[in-house]
């Protein structure tokens, strides 16, 4: 039964994902002028211990890369209000776009790459400013957006999927409520191939990070972190790994790592490390040691960037690292495919108006469509998946469906980050 709803919340979240082509500061947050369309230049317990029996062969979790073309989808339209002018209601305004990390990382590049680009299919002329609003692990953008704001549609938050994941099991979050939010959207819903990776003269496979005498330190936002899945998993099932919180984002992260403070992370990938420290590259100095989401034989750009790139060899999944039971199997992909679909979301106060809010979403499509949008993420190494409010309401609904197994919803809770 708990493959069953497994295997059906997979099904429905996969097919969420509408692509297109193609994370310290505290209390006064940042607010950066961004220029209008142009080409972008605590740890846990191991309750679920890990046993030896053996393991059933399994399909490796996460989706295929979703095609280069949007597939169309039934979508929400704007109803036209009598008396209405969108081009002067939003012109001359001023909109504000919340990231709760710190500049550099996936979060910020996607909504600097939106507040450029937004403005084209945005009626009015309107200036867009980013604000870096940091701490209690991203959770300060929603006074900030949904509690503080007017609703009028003139600011909108960029959130972690860790407050979803905490709605779903019950766990209330502070100015956030799953049910009312307004879901804009987000053009982040794929799933890539994640890796594990280390520098090459700590360890060249997980065998040698098992032979250590302590466990790996890996560092992470806080707990619930969707990119830090793979090593939340595996700390939670009793593997040498060390998760460590309290990072402000990638480029912290980064940083520790590169300065051995850490010694794996998963934000050497291509994304992370071509942006953020390309000498990793350059000099090869990085190795991945396993990796989990898509097939790397179906993410071409990761087989890539680990064979010409780095020069190493693709890893194995991680469920060949370590015995593993069908139900922590489940559980994991249960929570990598909610990490992947709703992952980057856009989201405004519940009581914007239903015209307003439509308007937004209708721009926020198409500029996830924009050939414009889309080079420009492609310069800064991102890709584009898009996905509207309609599908994603409709995966939440499978989630808590799923979540109602007492197996999967307690590992869930744990992995999720809930206390």
């Amino acid at each position: 039964m708990r493959m069953t709803r497994l295997i059906s919340l997979t099904t429905a979240l996969a097919c969420a994902a509408l692509a297109a082509a193609c994370g310290s500061g505290d209390p006064d947050p940042t607010a950066t002028p961004v220029p209008q369309p142009a080409t972008a230049a605590p740890t846990t317990a191991p309750s679920m211990s890990a046993t030896a029996a053996p393991t059933p062969t399994a399909t490796v979790p996460g989706a295929t890369r979703a095609p280069a073309t949007a597939t169309p989808t039934p979508r929400p339209t704007a109803t036209p209000l009598p008396g209405f002018d969108a081009d002067e209601y939003f012109g001359n305004r001023r909109i504000v776009v919340n990231v709760g990390y710190t500049p550099g990382g996936g979060y910020d590049t996607y909504a600097r790459l939106m507040a450029a680009h937004l403005p084209k299919h945005l009626p009015g002329d309107q200036s867009f400013v980013v604000r870096n609003i940091t701490g209690a692990g991203g959770a300060r953008i929603f006074r900030e957006t949904l509690i503080e704001t007017d609703p009028e549609g003139l600011a909108v938050a960029v959130m972690h999927p860790r407050f979803i994941k905490r709605e779903l099991v019950g766990d209330d979050v502070p100015d956030f409520d799953l049910d009312t939010v307004k879901i804009v959207g987000t053009a982040s819903a794929f799933s890539d191939t994640s890796a594990m990776y280390a520098f090459r003269d700590y360890a060249l496979t997980w065998d040698d990070v098992m032979a250590k005498d302590r466990a790996a330190r890996y560092g992470a936002t806080a707990p619930g972190d969707a990119g830090g899945i793979g090593a939340a998993f595996l700390e939670l099932v009793g593997a040498p790994i060390n998760v460590i919180y309290g990072y402000d984002g990638t480029s912290e992260i980064v940083a520790a790592f590169d300065r051995r403070e850490l010694d794996v992370s998963d934000r050497g990938g291509p994304d992370s490390a071509r942006s953020l420290n390309p000498d990793w590259i350059t000099n090869r100095e990085i190795v991945p040691l396993f990796h989990w989401g898509a097939d790397p034989s179906d993410d071409q750009e990761f087989s890539d960037y680990v064979t010409n790139d780095l020069g190493a060899e693709i890893p194995p999944h991680l469920f060949d690292i370590i015995s593993l039971t069908d139900d922590q199997k489940a559980l994991f992909a249960l929570t990598e495919s909610i990490n992947d679909r709703m992952n980057r979301l856009f989201v405004m106060h519940p009581d914007t108006p239903e015209h307003i809010y439509q308007i937004w979403v209708e721009a926020f499509r198409k500029t996830a469509a924009d050939p414009d949008f889309i080079a420009s993420a492609a310069l800064l190494g991102r890709e584009v998946g898009y996905a509207g409010p309609d599908v994603l309401l409709d995966a939440l609904e499978n989630g808590k469906r799923a979540l109602e197994d007492p197996a999967l919803r307690e590992g869930f809770i744990i992995l999720a980050g809930v206390e």
